[in-house]
């Protein structure tokens, strides 16, 4: 199966949005999908993320859950997303990313799409003259530290990171 990075755009807002409510019950949240799709889409039209996806052809996934003989694709036409927002660097002058959302579909893991939709950001991140990227993940992912790891990201040693909730 096929998997092909690409910008997302308006056409891909009710995917994304559907993948998007998804990492965030991941993440322990209330599913509410319409927030989900309203936040994907502001961040779309005022241009304050980029979103890559993974696109796959439903029609190509002949894949079923043997319980019930029902297609693992959901519906889905997007398997899996990566949400950057941009950021600058005073220090170095110029332009960084923020990683803050990486997520594939449960029904598609394991097939490469998060080391693809990674090495895609690092090329467009390339494109357009970002200096680094940056990311944060759970001390207790271990699966995520060594994908990030196997693709060239650092943990930080010179810094500590600190948050203030308002």
């Amino acid at each position: 199966m096929q998997h092909r990075i690409r910008q997302a755009d308006l056409a891909d807002l009710q995917e994304v949005g559907r993948l998007f409510n998804e990492y965030r019950m991941f993440y322990n949240q209330n599913a509410n999908i319409e927030a989900a799709c309203q936040y994907i889409k502001e961040r779309m039209e005022r241009h304050e993320s980029v979103i890559l996806v993974a696109k796959t052809d439903v029609e190509s996934d002949h894949r079923t859950d043997e319980s019930n003989d029902k297609p693992l694709s959901n519906g889905l036409n997007c398997t899996g997303f990566v949400q950057l927002y941009p950021s600058f660097s005073s220090v170095s002058m110029g332009p960084i990313w923020v990683l803050n959302d990486l997520f594939v579909h449960p029904d598609y893991r394991q097939q490469g799409i998060a080391r693809k939709l990674l090495q895609a950001t690092k090329r467009l991140a390339s494109e357009r003259g970002v200096l680094r990227i940056s990311l944060s993940t759970a001390i207790s992912n271990k699966q995520a530290q060594a994908l990030y790891e196997s693709e060239g990201y650092a943990q930080d040693t010179k810094f500590m990171y600190y948050e203030l909730n308002v």
